[in-house]
């Protein structure tokens, strides 16, 4: 009993932290919005799920399987993004030091991190259940509600999905590799496989889908199999067909229910990763210096007012007091240049010799291959994901170190500082894709130029204004890969801000829209930092 209360006070402590702030309000909101979206009116000309030319009838059954399997991919994603930062609030609020002292285990602590998780990830859900409710008779092909039809899907897929995911969040912030950019990337990437590979996992949403296949098979001998998943805009209507929903046997749902002993295992992983806190407690021990009691000269320069620090850093003690003619006159430097140069090296600090490798292959590559080619190839749009985690630290940077009120005391804050860190993201844009640019000036391509040019605007002031306001680097970090993911990756209109969709014949109007956006996210992260500015 001991042991359960111990993991009830971590979780239920976490997750009221978790819920009182606003990214998690802001998530609920978004998913709430997304569950709307998620059954189309009749008359709409897109849908998110389809079976070749055929959709349900919206009753209980295809409602609530249909908006658990869009609730289940869109949480996958974003849900992991929310939820991983638990660990990391007790290491920055030395929460962690106070933990190390006491005599929770790993075990435990790792527990109540995952059913925090889990819970705040469930509650979403369940709001979203009720949305889904909602939208049964909002739309009106079917009144009659049938409960176990509407919800279970959300039971049985949803929710056991959400704890391999707030595992998974566990289980990246137990190592510093994957904590930070590197990891997000990395979960990304991962969550592509899933979506890609869940057509033939038996866990996925294919556990609902393959039992809609089979039911449009014994009514439409002539159905093709296929089906699509996602905002899809189609130009003719579909036609429906009546779908009951799943019989849950006990193999499917012994199925299902085994995703949460995958997610425990996950947990016992994370276990074997975790130092603890026990090492960071020790290392800021070990940083403290002994005092040291030293007579100071009242005649030095620099004297003491009764206690301070020496010249070598050690503590000492003194009756003399400090003497302010004495001190040098202090030199203020206003190098503009200056500036960029320090954002630059703040930028730059953490690559490391094989980043610069890579980034060098990528540059050389772009030079050799004529610009339709390594736009076809993806040498192009991959070029312009590799410095991500480098951008997404823009305008987060001070407060993540929690030096924003130290930087805002500085003269003209809010335009020089900003400037200087908007023009180093975009000396990285640029060096990044040098050799891009410099293949289209050989070459004499005003549009892919006209795209190059929209592109090293648009980046950086994203990454600005992203961490501008809300102050973290994970949103500029999810945002970016989203949209490289469907416009640059899959050339979808309007969201192919590089502009490879140039050699199909696409248009220069969405690269002067970029400028334009660009325009916008600047001057809403100027007006955010005014008003930091306007403190003091």
């Amino acid at each position: 009993m001991k042991v359960i209360h111990m993991i009830y006070h971590i979780a239920r402590a976490d997750l009221l932290e978790r819920i009182r702030q606003y990214a998690f309000l802001i998530i609920l909101g978004i998913t709430m919005l997304a569950a709307y979206f998620f059954v189309p009116p009749v008359e709409a000309r897109y849908v998110t799920l389809y079976l070749d030319e055929y959709r349900g009838v919206y009753n209980s059954a295809w409602i609530g399987s249909s908006v658990a399997i869009s609730t289940t991919l869109f949480l996958a994603l974003f849900g992991f993004y929310l939820v991983k930062n638990s660990i990391q609030r007790d290491e920055v609020t030395r929460v962690g030091q106070i933990i190390a002292t006491t005599s929770v285990k790993k075990l435990y602590y790792l527990i109540g991190k995952w059913i925090s998780n889990f819970a705040a990830l469930s509650i979403i859900v369940f709001v979203v259940i009720v949305i889904a409710l909602i939208m049964q008779w909002v739309r009106g092909e079917e009144m009659v509600v049938e409960l176990w039809p509407l919800v279970s899907p959300f039971l049985f897929l949803t929710l056991p999905t959400m704890s391999i995911v707030a595992a998974m969040a566990v289980l990246f912030e137990t190592r510093q590799a994957l904590k930070g950019g590197l990891g997000n990337v990395i979960y990304f990437v991962l969550y592509l496989i899933f979506i890609a590979s869940s057509r033939f996992m038996v866990f996925g949403p294919n556990v609902i889908i393959s039992d809609m296949l089979k039911e449009l098979t014994t009514i439409r001998p002539d159905f093709s199999g296929t089906y699509g998943l996602g905002i899809v805009f189609q130009e003719t209507p579909l036609q429906l067909f009546e779908w009951h929903g799943v019989k849950w046997t006990g193999g499917l749902l012994q199925q299902q229910l085994s995703l949460f002993l995958f997610a425990f295992l996950l947990i016992l992983v994370a276990v074997l990763l975790f130092h603890g806190f026990r090492d960071q407690a020790a290392k800021g021990r070990g940083k403290r210096k002994p005092f040291a009691e030293v007579t100071i000269d009242a005649k030095t320069h620099i004297d003491l007012d009764n206690a301070g620090v020496d010249l070598k850093g050690n503590y000492v003690r003194s009756d003399a007091r400090v003497r302010m003619s004495a001190l040098t006159s202090a030199t203020v430097r206003d190098s503009f240049l200056s500036l960029v140069y320090a954002e630059w090296r703040l930028m730059m600090k953490s690559a490391s010799l094989a980043w610069y490798v890579v980034a060098g292959i990528l540059f050389v590559l772009c030079l050799v291959f004529p610009v339709t080619t390594s736009a076809q190839w993806m040498i192009w749009p991959i070029t312009w994901i590799w410095p991500l985690v480098f951008w997404s630290g823009m305008g987060s940077r001070e407060t993540r170190y929690q030096t924003q009120y130290l930087v805002a005391s500085s003269p003209r804050f809010a335009t020089r500082q900003l400037s200087a860190m908007w023009i180093s993201g975009v000396m990285l844009t640029c060096i990044t894709g040098g050799g891009v640019i410099i293949r289209m000036i050989m070459e004499g391509d005003p549009e892919y130029l006209m795209a190059f040019i929209s592109a090293v605007i648009l980046i950086p002031s994203l990454a600005l204004a992203s961490g501008v306001l809300t102050k973290t680097n994970r949103t500029f970090e999810v945002i970016y890969m989203i949209v490289w993911y469907l416009g640059p990756f899959n050339k979808i209109p309007y969201l192919d801000f590089l502009g490879t969709r140039l050699s199909e014949g696409g248009s220069l109007i969405p690269s002067l829209s970029y400028m334009l956006i660009s325009s916008g996210l600047l001057m809403a992260a100027y007006v955010s930092r005014r008003r930091l500015a306007q403190t003091f």
